[in-house]
């Protein structure tokens, strides 16, 4: 009896939390990312000042990776991620933004250092951005389409030379 009883008052609790994470999240007034539509209009900084947003893309393809430093996950897909950026560059349809997540700027940017790597790396000041997309964890990634609609999310690490996604690349990238 005491059992059901215990239960029933958890399942009660973890509904109210539930109604609450709603009743504030509308009060804060984000709207998270959903797959088919509009993305958010984000907002990214860079330590050099430089500031970057979705707007400023319109009419490419956007790859939005979020990631930290202290993420084994992330640190594991860099290598595949660099060869990626690396080969796709220059497309002139294609824009690669990494975005670091509750991270220290420069912690990433002796990483970067120790293995080379050249990908663009911007800040989401007070994790703004991470809301808007509805960022569960790291790593994480966001294929905007070139009309700026939310293609796909990707939760976890990425084989970046797979198939699967140089398929998907080609995909967006041929879709007027």
């Amino acid at each position: 009896m005491k059992t059901k009883a215990a239960i029933i008052i958890l399942i009660f609790i973890a509904a109210m939390l539930v109604i609450q994470a709603g009743r504030h999240e509308g009060k804060r007034g984000f709207k998270r990312a959903v797959v088919g539509q509009e993305a958010p209009n984000f907002k990214f900084g860079a330590i050099d000042d430089k500031v970057i947003t979705g707007t400023d893309y319109r009419g490419k393809v956007v790859i939005v990776h979020f990631w930290a430093s202290w993420c084994t996950s992330c640190i594991g897909e860099m290598p595949s991620f660099q060869r990626f950026y690396e080969s796709n560059k220059s497309n002139p349809s294609l824009e690669i933004i990494t975005v670091l997540y509750k991270d220290s700027y420069d912690e990433a940017m002796k990483l970067m250092k120790k293995y080379k790597y050249s990908l663009p790396v911007y800040l989401d000041e007070k994790s703004a951005n991470a809301r808007a997309f509805g960022l569960t964890g790291v790593p994480e990634t966001f294929f905007i389409d070139k009309q700026g609609i939310l293609f796909k999310k990707i939760l976890g690490p990425i084989e970046w030379e797979s198939n699967a996604i140089k398929d998907l690349i080609n995909e967006l990238v041929s879709k007027s």
